[in-house]
């Protein structure tokens, strides 16, 4: 679960960072290529609007790995119950499946400036109201349900609007290199976050029972949640001082009919190989989405040397295999432009044998957690690759004019599959070890590629490069 609104577009939501990945401003990095003027770089870096974005998006991206790892954390300390723990991450789902179309049709619509400052005026008010009831051991399972539903609203209402805002505030040459310097500042930081995050929550006592008494001796959590609610008011400020072009901020034409979905829900009914493309990333998603998710935080739980820290440890690993996955992609994108479908499909398979491997380590071994943090490292080199290489394909595809509502059904689609596999898994790893689920979930990913290839060597799976 998410719980800071990004600045620049976001819309993966396989990676087990909760926080998010942000698949635009990795495809413009992995994707665009140089800028054609060598001056563009020196006259971004003395764009206002440019500064105020890059402020905006070092304090969302750092204080957002800190009450990403806390709250999980925090849940799985207090009940010891996985399926509560995916409660937590899958309710935040249920709003965002309803409002995501409604938030697409106001990107078409309407500034998205208005739309992301209130967003993070919000979610700094729900995050701090959150700190403050741990802070004061008054916070109760219901609450953070709560929190998890409140922040899904606004998550679903404003991420659409995250689309446009770099686009919106750039002239656009300067898009392609803004992207990737703010991709690459996101990157360096969900590196670095989950580390200090887990260097912060190990200092509150990994060792305790699970149980409701825990939460008067956590005030490092609460100290997570204020630092993440802090850091978005600060980007709330940064957000309005932001000068849009005058063409972002009324509704054009094209959009006065912005707030019906039909058009985009044809178009994707219409495309055989776009739902040919949607079909199968759900089931990969589904399959390895809410195993990780629910599983690594156990996992981290059972290395109790290292307790937070070692599951900080795990999803900064996973972030720098992104990054890797994201440069490979860059590097090697004249190479697979024609090969796009055959490459995914193998990294698929690959990846969910690293998943198998992952299962049979057992987690209590001395080093098993620099073990699993170089397996995730591989994982996350899949997905950085992998979820750009779709995601750019996909979004070649949308026609402009139902872009917002195009991409708004694309987020409906995935929020309903990623809150059905953690609410699975979860379940799940009542009956089953953590280390189990892994083996399920890497098995029934390899059988998904291995069946692709098969199909499409027989030529009945056909997509264009």
């Amino acid at each position: 679960m998410r719980t800071a609104i990004p600045i620049a577009p976001i819309p993966t939501v396989e990676s087990n960072r909760v926080a998010t990945e942000d698949v635009l401003d990795r495809e413009a990095i992995a994707l665009e290529e140089p800028a054609a003027e060598p001056a563009t770089e020196q006259r971004l870096g003395q764009n206002r609007n440019f500064r105020w974005i890059c402020a905006g998006v070092s304090i969302a991206t750092l204080g957002s790995q800190f009450s990403a790892l806390a709250l999980p954390w925090l849940v799985l300390k207090m009940t010891g119950d996985t399926l509560a723990l995916a409660t937590v991450m899958a309710i935040s789902g249920v709003p965002q499946i309803f409002l995501l179309l409604f938030g697409g049709s106001l990107a078409d619509r309407f500034s998205p400036k208005r739309i992301l400052v209130w967003a993070y005026l919000t979610c700094a008010l729900l995050l701090i109201a959150l700190g403050g009831l741990l802070f004061s051991g008054l916070l109760k399972l219901w609450m953070i349900d709560a929190f998890a539903f409140s922040t899904g609203l606004v998550f679903g209402m404003s991420i659409p609007a995250s689309f446009s805002l770099i686009a919106a505030a750039l002239p656009g040459h300067m898009v392609p290199a803004g992207s990737s310097v703010i991709g690459s500042i996101r990157q360096a930081l969900a590196f670095v976050g989950p580390l200090l995050a887990g260097a912060l929550l190990g200092f509150s006592g990994d060792g305790q029972a699970a149980g409701h008494e825990v939460l008067g001796s956590q005030p490092l959590f609460a100290a997570a949640f204020f630092l993440d609610g802090l850091g978005l008011l600060f980007v709330a400020w940064t957000t309005a001082n932001i000068v849009f072009r005058t063409s972002s901020e009324a509704p054009g034409e094209g959009v006065r009919n912005g707030f019906n979905i039909l058009p985009a829900l044809r178009w994707f009914l219409a495309d055989r190989q776009v739902l040919t493309v949607v079909c199968y990333w759900s089931l990969i998603v589904f399959f390895l989405s809410g195993p990780v998710r629910i599983a690594l935080p156990l996992l981290a739980e059972q290395n109790t040397a290292l307790g937070a820290k070692a599951y900080g440890i795990l999803v900064s690993a996973n972030a720098a295999g992104v990054f890797l996955g994201m440069t490979a992609l860059g590097l090697l994108r004249r190479f697979v432009a024609d090969r796009l479908w055959p490459v995914i499909l193998c990294l698929d398979a690959l990846a969910a044998l690293i998943v198998v491997g992952i299962g049979l380590l057992h987690p209590q071994l001395q080093l098993a957690v620099f073990v699993y943090a170089a397996l995730f490292v591989l994982v996350g080199t899949r997905a950085g690759f992998v979820e750009i290489g779709w995601f750019s394909w996909l979004q070649q595809r949308f026609p402009d004019e139902i872009r917002g509502r195009a991409t708004s059904i694309f987020m409906v689609v995935s929020t309903a599959n990623i809150a059905a596999s953690v609410t699975f898994s979860g379940w799940l790893t009542r009956h089953v070890q953590a280390s189990e689920l892994f083996l399920l979930a890497g098995a029934a990913t390899v059988s998904l590629a291995l069946l692709g290839m098969l199909l499409r060597a027989l030529g009945v799976l056909r997509v264009d490069a």
